[in-house]
């Protein structure tokens, strides 16, 4: 449910390692036009997510199975940076890193259509 996912201040979504081993990793999301969105730096999850987009969302006591659409349009990037500012407002220091060196962010809409 996308209101569920958007009334959380993060939650824990699971990827799988090179090596099989799942990784559960506590995050940050966000809720565009009725689909989870997501952004982060250059992790470990986001490289499991390159290697197999399948990613669960775990909420509620459950795993909820989706896939991960990498978005690479200028446009659709700023709309979620604007989702993540007025969820995240106050946080934009860890949200825009770039004083920190950090400056490769990536983005994904996350598709329900495997669930």
């Amino acid at each position: 449910d996308p209101a569920e996912i958007d009334e959380r201040w993060s939650l824990h979504v699971v990827t799988v390692d090179a090596d099989g081993a799942e990784r559960v990793t506590r995050i940050w999301i966000g809720v565009l036009d009725g689909d989870p969105v997501l952004r982060t730096g250059d992790s470990r999850w986001w490289a499991n997510l390159q290697r197999d987009p399948a990613i669960r969302i775990r909420l509620s006591g459950a795993d909820h199975l989706f896939r991960a659409e990498f978005v690479t349009e200028p446009s659709e990037k700023t709309r979620i940076d604007e989702v993540f500012l007025e969820k995240y407002g106050g946080w934009e220091r860890v949200l825009f890193p770039q004083d920190r060196g950090e400056t490769h962010t990536n983005y994904a809409r996350l598709d329900a259509r495997l669930e």
